[in-house]
């Protein structure tokens, strides 16, 4: 995990050396769903009656662009920020009795992102990356402490901001409970980068 920030952080270092730089706020939010998979046991007694209930997540963050050349259609971003994720889970609901377990969480996460990007026609681009994600708080269950989303994202620059539409693919197992064996998360955001 340090190895995979570090490595980001030293390329577009040496990008921003010989380039030009951006930077700015970025605010996102959106929401998703969570990959489940009970553990056997679980799954027996539940007869199969788990639900998690992805509600929304929220991040801010401070991100850099990166121009190797004014005339390349290239660019790469760096961005570092602090994210919450919220959801509700139930747990052995059977038809017209209370659920064996019930609740609600709330992760709190620090990550660093980095993604290649392609102007394709004036404002509008496309990109491809990945999110580091550190979870540091959680509030209700126990789970695992990384993540390494896929992104691919679809943005717009204005003159004074830029709109994105972003997908986040989890490819580690990020919920592990007493009931679950694994969860991934799948999300949808929207975000708005100000430059400075």
């Amino acid at each position: 995990m340090k190895h995979v920030m570090l490595f980001i952080v030293l390329c577009l270092l040496s990008l921003g050396a010989q380039g030009q730089t951006e930077s700015g706020i970025i605010v996102e939010g959106g929401t998703g769903n969570i990959k489940t998979k009970l553990t056997p046991s679980a799954a027996a007694a539940a007869a199969g009656s788990y639900d998690v209930d992805y509600k929304y997540n929220l991040s801010l963050g401070y991100k850099f662009r990166l121009h190797a050349n004014q005339a390349s259609p290239f660019f790469f971003d760096l961005e570092a920020g602090l994210g919450m994720k919220y959801y509700d889970y139930t747990f052995g609901k059977m038809p017209g009795e209370p659920a064996l377990v019930k609740g609600s969480a709330k992760r709190f996460s620090a990550f660093a992102t980095g993604t290649a990007n392609y102007t394709l026609y004036k404002g509008l681009s496309i990109g491809a990356g990945i999110q580091p994600t550190w979870f540091f708080n959680q509030n209700g269950g126990n789970s695992r402490k990384f993540d390494i989303p896929a992104i691919g994202r679809i943005a717009y620059r204005f003159k004074a901001f830029e709109v994105g539409l972003n997908y986040k693919h989890g490819l580690m197992n990020s919920l592990k409970t007493d009931y679950l064996k694994s969860g991934k998360f799948r999300e949808y955001t929207l975000s708005v980068w100000v430059p400075f």
